[in-house]
């Protein structure tokens, strides 16, 4: 995983300058129309560039389909991509530069995506309980790779489309905070246990 970060890091990232302190964090905007960013979620970044803030944040991108915690959340893909491309150019036309939240749900989702729900370990997945969704699957290493590989894939996708920067959704209860927590890891292998694993 860290021979591809360090791969898309070569792939020729630059430094980004910002006109002031000031960064809009993610946060749900729900502005879109049925997974894809509309009209009014270009327009709200646009604004945030115009209002004078310096990076502004997509929120809660998933990096697949079967990443996201509800049906309508945007993911990563062509369609998307063209949307988030307008939007990066709004915000640059306005003074601003542009960020985006990428994420994985794992376990935590309502959401039936047709195969089970990818986390370290299996456990109940609470969120999902009422809509039949109970249990979670334990990754294996090649589930891992591909979801690794998902993360790299939108991160580059997205500096194609102009964005400054990416962040790395980390919190919450999604893929990347299971493996965190004792909780929801419960493995013995070298993505779990001790700090060192």
């Amino acid at each position: 995983m860290l021979e591809r970060a360090f791969t898309a890091r070569k792939l020729g990232q630059s430094n980004t300058i910002l006109k002031n302190v000031f960064i809009k964090t993610a946060t749900y905007e729900g502005m879109y129309n049925h997974g894809i960013p509309n009209e009014k979620l270009i327009a709200f970044h646009a604004n945030m560039a115009r209002g004078e803030i310096a990076m502004t944040t997509v929120s809660y991108a998933a990096v697949s389909p079967a990443g996201r915690t509800f049906k309508d959340q945007m993911y990563i893909h062509d369609d998307s991509i063209q949307q988030l491309k307008r939007l990066a150019g709004a915000v640059h036309a306005n003074g601003g530069k542009v960020s985006i939240q990428l994420t994985h749900c794992g376990f935590f989702t309502k959401h039936k995506t047709g195969s089970k729900l990818l986390a370290p370990s299996r456990v109940i997945n609470k969120y999902g309980l009422l809509s039949g969704i109970v249990f979670s699957k334990s990754m294996t290493a090649k589930d891992m790779e591909i979801v690794a590989d998902q993360f790299v894939t939108a991160a580059l996708n997205v500096k194609n489309a102009g964005f400054d920067a990416v962040e790395i959704h980390l919190g919450h209860g999604y893929l990347l905070s299971q493996f965190l927590s004792p909780w929801s890891n419960k493995r013995k292998d070298q993505y779990g246990g001790s700090i060192e694993n």
